[in-house]
């Protein structure tokens, strides 16, 4: 008899089981915590997520997306204090992507670009062409994503 690398209780069988993305020995009650690993179902899902992941779209960061995050707050007349409360964001962030220092991710671009009506990606496969300065292609560095103060 094995017990269960979650609960620690005696189990006559376990299930190999992904919690918060750690594979654990786990008896049937904590089984249902998380997902089964090994089962054909489960790598079905594995494969669909993997599929969306490819086919997502190609956005890209505009050009002058600090000073369009600026002029959005400005315009509103709205302190970096004020935005990042509302947001949920440090205001040390703020400063960052006002200054271009940092790259805004999707998740955070979106909160941003809702808070201001403004957008912050854009597709280049359907954007206008005749303008090549509508997009940063430039790749995120390891200090793009750091809290370096």
């Amino acid at each position: 008899m094995s017990s269960c690398e979650l609960c620690g209780q005696e189990a006559d069988s376990l299930k190999k089981v992904k919690i918060e993305g750690t594979i654990l020995k786990t008896c049937e009650s904590c089984a249902s915590m998380g997902d089964e690993v090994g089962s054909s179902s489960s790598s079905k899902k594995r494969k669909k997520k993997k599929r969306k992941k490819k086919s997502s779209s190609k956005d890209v960061l505009v050009n002058g997306y600090g000073e369009k995050i600026k002029k959005a707050r400005e315009s509103k007349q709205l302190s970096i204090a004020e935005v990042a409360e509302d947001i949920n964001e440090k205001e040390s962030l703020l400063k960052k992507l006002e200054q271009e220092q940092l790259k805004p991710d999707k998740p955070l671009a979106k909160k941003i670009s809702k808070k201001f009506d403004i957008k912050l990606y854009t597709n280049p496969e359907v954007a206008d062409y005749s303008r090549n300065d509508d997009a940063d292609s430039r790749k995120a560095t390891m200090e793009d994503v750091a809290d370096i103060n």
